[in-house]
């Protein structure tokens, strides 16, 4: 091993001509390609992921807690100590807090919509509404005098013909009447997913506890939020499931809860993210390919270019193994140059799209005005490793075209 890597070390890899080093620049150029894509691929899916999960979990509560039967007045209330001791078991970083949701037709004086007014703890989390916003401050919902306030999104402003400052008519719906508050916009953000943009609007808790006669301290629905990943979410919830289920068995009177996972009410764009990695994984198979029959090619172009040092290398006692190994290390030299060049320039691109957003998207397609990027170091790293590794087992068998060649007529070739 250590003979044909130091001949392959030292022997060039344009033998002679322009000729040769053209196809040698083809052949780099290829894998340089291949990788560019298959990096941007991974890329752009990751930022997809990213994205869209972080922008579906700020507007939806990873676990949500909810009542399975209702009460006398139509609503079962919840308070936190329902939990008992689940609360203080929750992993770190991971949050529950009371929540509202009421149905409501918003009218201004040229149009109409109806919305979810999502009631809002004062102690809540803020950061992806003010990554969000457009036009006006959160309000601080732990004060009365905002208690009528509202954050609304900027297509619910377009299609109501309002803007920051306005009051809205608002008529919330309950289960026999409705009741008519007026809100004021002191809020507006823009999250390019319209589809929880034109629904949802941001209020204080205690306004809709005031609307709804809910007690103070209680609520409808109790949110857990701040878990890291969807494989914790689903161990996560099953681990609630089966503390509610042993907890209402052991204290019949106790409130009947279930749990409410995102990946089930948001299950459409997650099969849609799921797809997105279909995709990719097909596209990475093809450039994969397209790498693998780059480098055969060199191969042979390499072994037709050398044909005479195969017969003098053969005629002074080298074997045909060895004679292989030393040509099949001088492709994966061709290989390593292709995945630096490739390498450098992916990561050019993307960081050039991750802090300039040169690409854009249609909002109204995509949810994102432009095309999101993430550089996943180690997957880039695997990916490096998986296509030389590939490479080499790929060029065993081609490499065997050198132990057909026999010395007498290499040294003579031409």
């Amino acid at each position: 091993m250590s003979l044909s890597l130091y001949r392959a070390q030292h022997i060039t890899l344009s033998h002679s001509g322009h000729r040769s080093s053209g196809g040698l620049a083809v052949a780099i150029g290829g894998i340089a390609l291949a990788v560019v894509v298959m990096i941007i691929s991974m890329s752009v899916m990751e930022g997809f992921r990213r994205e869209i999960r972080n922008k579906i979990m700020g507007f939806d509560a990873q676990l949500t807690i909810v009542p399975t039967a209702s009460g006398d007045d139509g609503n079962m209330w919840l308070k936190m100590d329902c939990l008992g001791g689940m609360i203080d078991s929750l992993p770190a970083g991971v949050t529950a807090e009371l929540a509202m949701r009421q149905p409501a037709i918003m009218k201004s004086s040229g149009d109409f919509t109806g919305v979810v007014v999502k009631g809002i703890d004062p102690g809540h989390n803020w950061d992806f509404i003010k990554q969000n916003l457009v036009a006006g401050a959160v309000p601080d919902f732990a004060a009365d005098s905002t208690e009528f306030h509202i954050i609304l999104s900027r297509l619910a402003c377009r299609d109501l013909g309002v803007t920051l400052g306005d009051r809205i008519d608002t008529y919330f719906l309950g289960s026999s009447s409705y009741r008519a508050r007026r809100l004021k916009v002191v809020g507006i953000y823009d999250t390019h997913f319209s589809d929880y943009d034109r629904q949802v609007v941001y209020a204080s808790l205690p306004m809709l506890r005031r609307v709804t006669g809910a007690p103070d301290s209680t609520s409808l629905l109790i949110e857990i939020t701040g878990i890291e990943t969807d494989e914790m979410i689903d161990a996560l919830a099953e681990q609630i499931s089966d503390t509610l289920r042993l907890r209402l068995l052991a204290h019949p009177s106790a409130p009947p809860l279930r749990v409410a996972n995102i990946h089930d009410s948001a299950a459409l764009y997650f099969n849609w993210l799921s797809l997105l990695d279909t995709n990719v994984t097909v596209l990475l198979a093809l450039m994969a390919l397209l790498s693998s029959l780059t480098l055969v090619s060199s191969l042979f172009i390499l072994v037709l270019r050398r044909v005479n040092m195969i017969g003098v290398l053969k005629a002074l006692g080298a074997s045909n193994r060895l004679v292989r190994r030393t040509f099949i290390l001088m492709t994966m030299r061709i290989l390593i140059y292709g995945l630096l060049v490739g390498n450098l320039l992916a990561i050019a691109l993307i960081s050039l799209q991750q802090y300039t957003a040169i690409l854009p998207l249609d909002p109204e397609a995509y949810y994102l005005d432009h095309v999101p990027v993430a550089l996943n170091w180690y997957a880039i790293a695997l990916l490096n490793a998986a296509v030389i590794l590939l490479s080499a087992v790929i060029l065993i068998l081609p490499s065997a075209i050198v132990s057909t060649i026999p010395p007498s007529r290499a040294i003579n070739y031409e």
